[in-house]
């Protein structure tokens, strides 16, 4: 079990129900169990909550640069806030295929190195110009204390589970309206979405009408439709991937997909696209794939640009007949798996690797 007795700052967000917050806590704990100094240069933004758990991170937290490495899950904007005498290292994802001008830019000028989460997000910073010297794979992980399988108590229902966000790239509409299609005259299903955040004034990558949108899906759904928008801790994140039979995401692009290795943690096989991030560890064997188009985005990423993006769309008849085929072969269910074992997963191993990257 590797150690490291450096002295680390992490600078950016913990207290976000946000991936990239929960992947920066889960670092800096086991960092701190492996002997590191860590300090935490707390950021808040997007859905920031003073109320979340830190599992005893808090006393960690003081805002200065003390250590000798710099760690960093923040915007390649605010690089220039990152201090010019220490090792810096930043985490970043990006969902779509070309990275912003100054993104690479300034990862190239103020990074000593950058670890992304999937092969797919590599390949992006690669051709957009990152220098490949500086980039590292590092995967992300799952707690097992809280993700580990486990038989469902209630099974009247033969339950999917999404969590999502109303964001435009994570389809919640389509996925709706497929769901819809495939089980208007089927009883016995239900479709649970786990909302991370609801807005009313939506911003450019976001759903418009989605409030609309949820109370017209719940009148014809019925029964059939549960959604979720108070806060869980990662206990009852846990119960609640249990509780379903199979996890489905219409996700245009991931840059790794953190809750469809949650699930897999929880033996529950998913629905999916063949594309992006969870390429890594989604398969034949524990998925079931839609088939789905490459298409130009329009208006789903978070940073407007010139240059074209693009992701994938999936194909509306083809998810409503894999919905089908899933409930139907319920009997015969594939089974949530990782090939490479769950271990390879924890974040106590993922941090081994980290400070042997290091």
């Amino acid at each position: 079990m590797s150690s490291y007795n450096k002295r680390i700052t992490y600078f950016g967000a913990v207290r976000s129900i946000s991936s990239w917050a929960k992947v920066a806590k889960e670092m800096c704990l086991c960092l701190a169990q492996r002997g590191a100094l860590v300090n935490i240069y707390e950021r808040k933004g997007f859905l920031y909550d003073s109320k979340i758990d830190l599992g005893g991170l808090e006393k960690f937290i003081k805002d200065e640069f003390l250590g000798d490495v710099v760690l960093t899950f923040e915007h390649p904007k605010n690089y220039i806030y990152l201090p010019e005498n220490k090792i810096k290292i930043g985490f970043l994802v990006y969902e779509f295929t070309t990275l912003p001008q100054i993104w690479v830019d300034n990862i190239n000028k103020f990074l000593d190195l950058v670890f992304v989460p999937s092969l797919f997000v590599y390949e992006v910073f690669v051709s957009s110009g990152v220098k490949k010297e500086k980039i590292r794979i590092l995967r992300y992980g799952f707690n097992p204390d809280f993700y580990y399988p486990g038989e469902r108590k209630d099974k009247s229902l033969f339950n999917f589970l999404c969590i999502a966000s109303p964001q435009k790239r994570e389809g919640l509409d389509l996925l709706l309206k497929a769901f819809d299609e495939a089980f208007n005259e089927i009883e016995g299903v239900s479709l649970i979405i786990k909302l991370s955040y609801r807005r009313n004034n939506p911003k450019l990558f976001e759903l418009r009408g989605f409030e609309g949108l949820i109370e017209d899906y719940s009148k014809k759904l019925k029964n059939k439709l549960n959604i979720i928008d108070k806060s869980l801790t990662e206990i009852e994140m846990g119960e609640l991937y249990r509780s379903c039979d199979v996890y489905v995401s219409f996700s245009k692009a991931e840059a790794f997909g953190l809750p469809f290795l949650e699930a897999q943690a929880c033996g529950k096989p998913c629905i999916a696209l063949n594309y992006s991030g969870q390429k890594d560890f989604l398969n034949m064997e524990n998925s079931y794939f839609v088939p789905h188009k490459i298409e130009i985005s329009k208006n789903e990423e978070y940073e407007i640009s010139k240059i074209k993006q693009f992701s994938a769309l999936p194909l509306h008849d083809m998810a409503c007949k894999v919905f089908r085929e899933v409930f139907f072969s319920k009997e015969n269910l594939k089974k949530g798996f990782l090939k490479e074992g769950s271990a390879y997963y924890h974040w106590e191993n993922i941090v081994s690797d980290f400070i042997l990257l290091l």
